[in-house]
């Protein structure tokens, strides 16, 4: 039999994996709920208040970049005041779409509801694969199979083929799920918005990155796992990282004024990689800006992932495992 068909047949047929698909999709529902109860189509009167709250930011904005060209010109200790460029937003870039309260606009919410899918997804990932092979380390089913099949890279291997296979097809396939579901969701009872090529190349990206940010999750839960020998410990880990360091941490640094300590914090990263660059400082006057970019989380994510597997593989190799 081969054994990677074997793996995802187990994974497949788990009874944990069957209840955190159905605590996912529980979630998923709740989630539509909630928008769904919050939104109505706009109307007349809703598109007309908008427009009037539009045209009187835009009449707001003009006149702010007017003051603030004359200031510049007179030379006035006002000019101080303002920024070096008067024009850093075209009065003509604020719609009426912008202010439609209490409608659902899809390429408003959409960024946002896709930054909670890809943590929900990472911890489903993360709960499915360190529950897979945790539970057969700590109850000895692993030591069967290495029976049959008396071959431990080839077999851990396979394990994590089967895992992550699973992860990427599922979290691709909810993903589409969950786009279309608010698209048509703003269709039907909201606003869908202006939706040029560079907004849907800008989502799809922002979904790939939540599908690889998943998949890392769970060969990194699979790693821990696998090097504590038990799921709880490699649950414990995480818990015990975020409520001790990401937690407590930021505490103790706020305390002792030791700034800026965000590139300490792995959660810098991760926000980096999937939302985009991170701005964490600038400076106490302001006169710049540091920033972790999209690439930097992306290599963090991807260097703690391969170094974690790595480790868990040399680990297993050499391992009593009785």
């Amino acid at each position: 039999m081969n054994l990677f068909r074997a793996e995802l047949s187990r994974l497949l047929a788990r009874r944990f994996s069957h209840i955190m698909l159905i605590v996912l999709v529980a979630v998923f529902g709740v989630t539509v709920a909630t928008v769904l109860s919050s939104t109505h189509s706009p109307d007349a009167g809703s598109w007309a208040a908008a427009e009037d709250t539009a045209s009187s930011q835009r009449n707001s904005l003009i006149q702010w970049q007017a003051n603030c060209e004359t200031a510049k010109i007179r030379g006035t200790e006002e000019a101080a005041a303002f920024p070096e460029d008067c024009r850093t937003r075209d009065p003509n870039e604020i719609k009426a779409g912008d202010f439609l309260w209490g409608v659902f606009v899809f390429t408003h919410e959409i960024r946002g509801l896709t930054v909670f899918l890809a943590v929900y997804l990472s911890f489903f990932g993360f709960v499915l694969a360190a529950s897979f092979v945790g539970a057969e380390l700590s109850s000895g089913g692993i030591t069967n199979l290495l029976l049959w099949r008396p071959q431990r890279s080839a077999v851990l291997g396979a394990k994590l083929a089967a895992v992550l296979t699973c992860v990427t097809t599922f979290a691709a396939g909810f993903t589409v799920l969950y786009v279309g579901t608010f698209y048509l969701i703003a269709r039907g009872a909201g606003w869908v918005g202006e939706t040029p090529a560079t907004f849907w190349g800008e989502l799809v990206t922002m979904c790939l990155r939540g599908v690889a940010l998943s998949v890392a999750a769970a060969a990194c839960a699979f790693a821990l796992a696998t090097l504590a020998r038990h799921t709880a410990a490699a649950l414990g880990i995480v818990v015990g990282y975020f409520l001790i360091w990401e937690a407590g941490a930021r505490i103790v640094f706020e305390i002792v004024g030791a700034l800026p300590y965000d590139p300490y914090f792995l959660s810098t990263y991760l926000s980096a990689f999937v939302n985009g660059d991170v701005e964490y400082w600038s400076g106490y006057d302001g006169s710049g800006d540091l920033v972790i970019t999209q690439l930097s989380g992306g290599l963090v994510v991807a260097g703690l992932t391969a170094a974690l597997i790595a480790a868990a593989f040399a680990n297993f190799r050499r391992r009593d495992l009785v």
